[in-house]
């Protein structure tokens, strides 16, 4: 081999060997977008929405935004959907529906006729020049901005918190800059209602808005009556557990308590927090709360009916042993009023009134008694019509008339 011909074949080598390189960059850097997308995409739609948020940035620290109106709720959820921000979405209300147990896509569409607003209203700009596919566009615009004024106008005092990952924390504070000018203009058309519910409208209604960290020291902790959680405190009204924690056992379990489908928490005093949740959620609470001081758990009335002085004579104590044996007892008392505390020895302490333990054992013997009565009617009915008696007694008949 000559040494062209030697020096033509090391270029080509060389040159196969780089585009090689390349192309294993670009297949690298596009099947590594693909994987992005795909795990955001299970993230979204299939991953616990806490779990996902955390995730969702170099740190798993977690900010969530002050109360909004459902329409303040939804004009963010709507920018973030515009620009592929991952949210999580509480409802303040002790039942919580929005949020537990549910993914980021299906949080998502509590705002789902202001986005399909949105998609119209683009399309309608796309096709202006086109005259029929404008007219399709913009009735269909107008069909889910009526829908979506009209959802909030039944929800005025629905308020939500929004949770976001700390690495969205600017864009986060860009759209809750846009909603004080608004409510001030809402306040000078006396059209602005009570965000924080404190029975006055005032200049507290449409101050700035700072989101606050998930991760809280004990010094942030120092107004006494301030609430924290996803909900006030004073709102949860029956089914309903309370305890009381120290500041820093709360900013321990601060994030967990996100968990819940909702949890308020309120400062009690200068070394304490009053901490409530929803009965449905005392079993998940237990495994990471502070388990040195008594959990208190309430009946359908919130323990008004046995703290009530005029019931003070009509109530009686029962003590369990574990939690299966409250299982069944609660199972039991689910439509009654009633006051439990479970001790930090895992004994629970149950007060009733009597009244509503005797109509239960009433109920149950009369179940007992009908059910009885129904075994019985059955027996009866068996004996009288029992289908292989009446073969046997046709074939004797047949027997006897040969």
């Amino acid at each position: 081999m000559d040494g062209n011909a030697k020096h033509d074949l090391e270029h080509t080598a060389e040159k196969t060997v780089t585009v090689s390189g390349k192309s294993t960059k670009i297949f690298a850097k596009f099947f590594g977008k693909f994987i992005k997308r795909i795990k955001r995409y299970y993230q979204k739609h299939f991953s616990s929405s806490m779990k996902a948020l955390r995730n969702d940035g170099p740190t798993k620290e977690l900010y969530v935004t002050p109360p909004l109106t459902k329409a303040e709720a939804k004009q963010i959820i709507t920018a973030c959907r515009e620009n592929n921000v991952l949210m999580g979405i509480r409802k303040m209300d002790p039942s919580g529906e929005e949020g537990k147990n549910q993914s980021l896509h299906k949080q998502e569409k509590l705002a789902k006729n202001e986005i399909k607003y949105q998609k119209w209203n683009e399309r309608k700009k796309t096709f202006q020049k086109i005259s029929f596919l404008h007219n399709i566009c913009k009735a269909q615009a107008e069909k889910y901005k009526k829908l979506s004024i009209e959802d909030e106008q039944k929800n005025l005092d629905d308020r939500y918190v929004l949770i976001f990952n700390k690495s969205k924390l600017s864009f986060l504070n860009e759209q809750l800059e846009k909603i004080p000018p608004n409510r001030v203009k809402q306040y000078s058309k006396s059209e602005l209602v009570d965000i924080n519910k404190d029975g006055v409208i005032d200049e507290k209604d449409y101050e700035p808005l700072v989101p606050r960290g998930m991760n809280l020291s004990v010094d942030a902790l120092n107004k006494i009556g301030e609430d924290f959680g996803s909900c006030a405190v004073k709102d949860y009204q029956k089914n309903y557990c309370s305890q009381v924690i120290t500041k820093e056992q709360y900013c321990e379990i601060r994030e967990q308590l996100f968990d819940l489908r909702s949890h308020g928490a309120v400062v009690y005093n200068d070394k304490e927090m009053i901490i409530a949740i929803s009965s449905d959620d005392l079993e998940e609470y237990k495994s990471f709360a502070p388990l040195d001081s008594p959990i208190k758990e309430c009946g359908i009335n919130g323990a008004r009916d046995i703290e009530s002085e005029s019931n003070i004579n009509d109530i009686i104590q029962l003590e369990l042993d574990d939690f299966n044996d409250y299982k069944l007892f609660k199972e039991k008392y689910k439509s009654k009023d009633y006051a439990a505390v479970h001790q930090p020895d895992g004994k629970i302490i149950a007060i009733v009134k009597e009244t509503d333990t005797k109509k239960l054992v009433d109920e149950n013997s009369k179940k007992k008694s009908k059910t009885a009565d129904l075994v019985k009617e059955a027996d009866e009915f068996a004996e009288k019509n029992n289908p292989i008696e009446k073969v046997i007694d046709k074939e004797e008949e047949l027997e006897i008339a040969h």
